[in-house]
């Protein structure tokens, strides 16, 4: 409520200012009747005794006009202060946060069986929606000359329930789920996302981050529509220990947005919830 009080009145101060613009700009005019420099309100020039009082603004209508204008780029100002300090995310992008690439999957939101329309790429299945985007990114850490393996794509509930309980035989339960997701919890359930390594580097471990692949990706991610899903000390918010390989597409704008401004998607999405 109080971030709201204080963008109403950066409104209130951007409204201000183009009244004033208004008014000076009715203020002072060029008249050809009443002689150059006359001063008119409303249109109507100054007469009689009242016109002697009022004295035009130095350098005429052409002054009057800078003047207003200043005014109002100094109200604007004021106004993106004022909403940068009631809101450090004023500029988030507008985004519809129910759309399908935003879909959240995690350890405290549970999307069930949702299974999306599938296509493979290179043996992996993806939602076909993002075939394009993966391909592209791909393709691209390729140019660069780097060896991409796209290792683990869409994975169905009941994938996820076997991995999650060969996990948990190995480390229990409740490790076992920082580690992999529980059925109906897992990013790969989305199709959204994609676990990617260097074909000569088979672990899946914090030394990822080391490779020529990791460091291009990671700059390189966001002009694909895909963020680093897991990043290094956001273990409490997204429920999953940091993983240099799993990148999940959003779409462009907001995955610029993310790896600007060092989101995951649970902050960037709560964004939202607070509109």
């Amino acid at each position: 409520m109080r971030n709201m009080r204080k963008l109403a009145v950066a409104a209130a101060a951007l409204m201000a200012a183009a009244v004033l613009v208004t008014t000076l700009s009715a203020f002072v005019t060029e008249s050809a009747a009443g002689g150059e420099g006359a001063p008119r309100i409303c249109g109507l020039p100054f007469t009689g005794g009242i016109r002697e009082k009022v004295s035009p603004v130095p350098g005429g209508p052409a002054r009057a006009k800078e003047m207003a204008e200043s005014v109002k780029a100094a109200a604007a100002a004021e106004a993106e202060r004022a909403a940068r300090e009631a809101d450090p995310f004023w500029d988030r992008p507008q985004i519809d946060p129910e759309s399908w690439e935003f879909i959240l999957a995690n350890p405290w939101h549970d999307i069930g069986g949702y299974t999306p329309e599938l296509e493979t790429l290179e043996g992996q299945r993806f939602d076909a929606r993002i075939i394009g985007a993966m391909q592209a990114f791909s393709q691209a850490a390729r140019d660069e000359g780097l060896s991409v393996f796209l290792s683990s794509g869409y994975r169905s509930y009941d994938e996820q329930s076997y991995l999650f309980r060969r996990k948990a035989a190995e480390y229990g339960e409740e490790t076992a789920a920082t580690i992999v997701a529980r059925p109906g919890t897992s990013e790969h359930q989305t199709g959204l996302c994609c676990d990617i390594t260097d074909r000569y580097y088979e672990r899946k471990d914090r030394s990822l981050e080391e490779t020529n692949l990791y460091q291009w990706m990671y700059e390189h991610c966001h002009e694909y529509g895909f963020i680093l899903r897991f990043p290094e000390g956001k273990e409490d918010v997204t429920g999953i220990i940091y993983e240099p390989w799993h990148f999940r597409y959003v779409g462009e704008e907001a995955a610029a947005y993310i790896m600007e401004h060092d989101l995951t998607l649970e902050e960037f999405l709560d964004l939202y919830d607070k509109e």
